[in-house]
């Protein structure tokens, strides 16, 4: 279950019961207020996560795109580079 539904599950539970002091049916509406806003910047901060994790994995590719480009690897890096893998196995 989600968080929001945690929260409203939550608050249908409270709504039905009966508080003999008004006191304590006002701290447990203030609390769930509170859990509601959490709730909702925290699902604020998930697609924010999302949108930047996307942006970040298009940067990691045009970067190699990039050095693919403008730094590729010469004939004899290439057999170097083969090389010192054939020679740590």
């Amino acid at each position: 279950m989600e968080l929001k539904e945690q929260v409203a599950y939550l608050r249908g539970l409270i709504q039905g019961q009966e508080f003999q002091d008004e006191k304590d049916q006002v701290l447990w509406t203030q609390l769930l207020n509170i859990c509601d806003l959490i709730a909702m910047d925290l699902e604020d901060l998930r697609d924010d996560h999302d949108e930047l994790n996307e942006y970040v994995e298009a940067l990691d590719e045009d970067l190699g795109y990039l050095e693919e480009q403008y730094y590729p690897l010469d004939d004899d890096e290439g057999e170097e580079s083969a090389q010192m893998l054939e020679g740590s196995s």
